[in-house]
């Protein structure tokens, strides 16, 4: 299902970027999103992400990661020729302190773990973009790769309280890769000058290493600690909608929008979990 999903995507976008034609602005342009995310990984993803079969011994588990609001950014900037195609670079950077709450029962009644742990997530999308018009839409495609590191790890849960505790040492995961990356976004005017609806949509499929530390003995091995997992492959999915405004100054256009945001991150190892982020973002552009 998910490839052919991501087979409809690539389909629709070549279309967008073969057969619209395309807008004559010509020049470069350049902002920042204020982005406003609420992390979260559920019982399951948490469940894989710390012991993965490790807690043979386990009654029964249960826990999540979240956290409230946090701040992130979302750099961009770029160039757009007079024939609708260009090129753009953007950094999204997220890195906070989240909340963990959990309960296990061994057998000998729960025992409640708390703690925090450390979410470090960048990512770099280089790309080819194409502007085109249809149906009072105005879209723009984007075809490239990215680059991305996500470490969510801990050292401050307290593990050691439980029986099958085997190491002491910081645990977690991370994973490192690159893949290709493709999005479309529209803009439709909308009761007066400047303003405008908008919507982009984005995925991202990359493949590279998991590296994983676990407390507990496993599948991987009886004595806990670090593993890798090689050519792990995992696709990221965004969605913004939201609203912009365009103002017109003598040397260049101002930019600016608010738009609710959501992104979710899927491994096929399931190492990393099922991390997911939910918020707003507030934009600010320049165009000249």
């Amino acid at each position: 299902m998910t490839s052919r999903c991501a087979r409809t995507a690539l389909l629709g976008l070549a279309a967008l970027l073969v057969a619209a034609p395309a807008r004559g602005d010509e020049g470069w342009y350049g902002g920042i999103d204020f982005l406003f995310l609420s992390p979260k990984v559920s019982d399951n993803g948490v469940r894989n992400l710390f012991y993965l079969d490790g807690l043979p011994s386990a009654v029964s588990y249960g826990g999540s990661i979240s956290s409230p609001l946090q701040f992130a950014q979302r750099l961009y900037g770029g160039y757009e020729g007079d024939c609708g195609g260009g090129l753009q670079a953007r950094w999204f950077t997220f890195d906070n302190q989240l909340d963990y709450n959990g309960v296990v029962d061994e057998g000998g009644g729960p025992i409640a773990l708390l703690g925090g742990t450390q979410l470090d997530l960048d990512s770099v999308d280089l790309e080819l973009t194409q502007r085109g018009q249809f149906a009072a839409w105005d879209w723009l495609g984007t075809a490239g790769v990215r680059i991305a590191d996500v470490s969510l790890r801990e050292n401050a849960i307290n593990f050691e309280d439980l029986a099958d505790f085997v190491w002491a040492g910081s645990t977690g995961v991370q994973f490192q890769g690159a893949g290709p990356t493709m999005s479309v976004q529209g803009n439709r005017p909308i009761l007066f000058d400047g303003f405008s609806l908008v919507g982009r949509a984005r995925v991202a499929l990359l493949f590279g290493d998991t590296d994983w530390w676990t407390a507990f003995p496993s599948w991987l091995g009886a004595s806990g600690g670090r593993y890798t997992i090689h050519d792990d492959f995992v696709q990221v999915w965004e969605l913004q909608f939201g609203a912009e405004h365009e103002k017109q100054f003598e040397n260049f256009d101002l930019v600016t929008g608010i738009f609710w945001e959501a992104q979710r991150w899927e491994s096929d190892s399931n190492f990393l979990g099922d991390l997911a982020f939910h918020g707003f973002g507030v934009r600010t552009g320049i165009e000249y």
